[in-house]
């Protein structure tokens, strides 16, 4: 669970840095009635990632955990594009 925290921190590190450093817009939402987590990128209007885990608390852990690594993989890769962008 400690890796899972820490992927979750990444991911919201990441989300706050695409909404501070650029005019990405970020949701990040935990449902516990819908038993979702689901991670949206948009850029002017239009969506350019979006992950939702369905069934969330019920998974596997290790296999949440390659999913919390594959949003942290796609958030990283977006972030990088913007980096350049701007450079």
């Amino acid at each position: 669970m400690d890796t899972n925290f820490s992927l979750f921190n990444q991911i919201n590190s990441l989300c706050y840095w695409l909404l501070t450093y650029s005019d990405y817009r970020t949701s990040v939402n935990l449902n516990a009635e819908n038993d979702t987590y689901s991670v949206c990128i948009t850029h002017a209007g239009v969506e350019l990632y979006s992950n939702c885990i369905q069934g969330f608390s019920k998974r596997n852990p290790r296999f949440l955990e390659h999913e919390l690594d594959a949003i942290v993989a796609g958030l990283l890769h977006l972030k990088q594009n913007v980096a350049l962008e701007t450079a």
